[in-house]
């Protein structure tokens, strides 16, 4: 019987999706298809994410189509994926990350002129630039990742600030001006991670899945979640995230505007617990 797998429709999430889909075909010798659908953040992206309604503006079609069982497994950028899930949902499985870093197209971050003009639509990108080159100017754009690349390219934008992973797995690492350091600048909460996600009880997708999970991923990204978990709040707040695993769980959290900054370090198998208390320790 054919495994569907199902995934957004955009260049990017094809791209990611093919990637996942050659790690599952050499565990398995049934038939996998891929299964594209639109997203309502697909499909409003003229507007800011805070400005769509509801959680899970990426993944609640593909959740619909998991509960519905027109799909078997769905991939997702883990970043995209809600803290809080649907509870017929689970998150199943953690891809080897990418880089996590954020990156500059456009112009060097220390060589725009005073004024230049920086687009990205994410929060925490917008105050990261505040507070390291309070001159710029800023401009919340959306859609895909040709399009604001072009607006830096063909000078609409002096730069445009974006994940360096979207742009390596579309061919585009060329077009890096600038790439943000960590420790020194924590990029989003799961940025770079790709993941899969199943129906809650559908043991033979989930132990599939599972044959491609990676370890250290999934620690770290369970600390980044569950951080942002605490906060309660989305991908609406300024809030950087980065777990690595070295032996330990290094974790390191962020609130940007606040301007405070935790560090934790423990066992991989308490990931959830550390990037709670991480959180705990910010909101306090």
């Amino acid at each position: 019987m054919t495994i569907r797998v199902g995934t957004r429709k955009s260049r990017l999430a094809m791209a990611q999706a093919k990637q996942v889909v050659h790690l599952l075909r050499e565990k398995t010798d049934r038939e996998i298809e891929l299964v594209t659908l639109e997203t309502l953040g697909d499909k409003e992206n003229w507007k800011s994410i805070e400005d769509i309604e509801g959680e899970g503006v990426f993944t609640r079609e593909l959740d619909e189509a998991l509960i519905n069982n027109a799909i078997d497994l769905a991939i997702h950028s883990c970043k995209d994926v809600p803290t809080d899930m649907r509870e017929e949902i689970t998150l199943s499985s953690y891809i080897k990350r990418g880089s996590p870093h954020d990156v500059l197209v456009g112009g060097h971050l220390d060589e725009l002129d005073s004024g230049a003009i920086v687009g990205t639509g994410s929060p925490r990108r917008q105050a990261e630039i505040k507070k390291l080159r309070p001159d710029l100017k800023l401009k919340p754009i959306r859609g895909n990742i040709d399009t604001r690349v072009d607006k830096a390219l063909e000078g609409e934008l002096d730069a445009v600030m974006l994940a360096e992973a979207g742009l390596q797995r579309l061919g585009l690492e060329d077009k890096i001006s600038y790439r943000f350091p960590i420790p020194e600048t924590l990029p989003a909460p799961a940025q770079g991670a790709l993941c899969i996600t199943s129906r809650k009880g559908d043991e033979e997708m989930i132990k599939f899945s599972q044959t491609i999970d990676h370890p250290p991923t999934r620690y770290a990204v369970v600390a980044e979640r569950a951080a942002m978990n605490e906060f309660g709040m989305g991908c609406t707040i300024p809030v950087g995230a980065y777990g690595e695993v070295d032996g330990e769980l290094n974790f390191k959290l962020e609130h940007i505007e606040m301007d405070k900054r935790v560090e934790l370090s423990g066992n991989p198998e308490k990931a959830e617990e550390i990037g709670r208390k991480a959180a705990r320790k910010i909101l306090k």
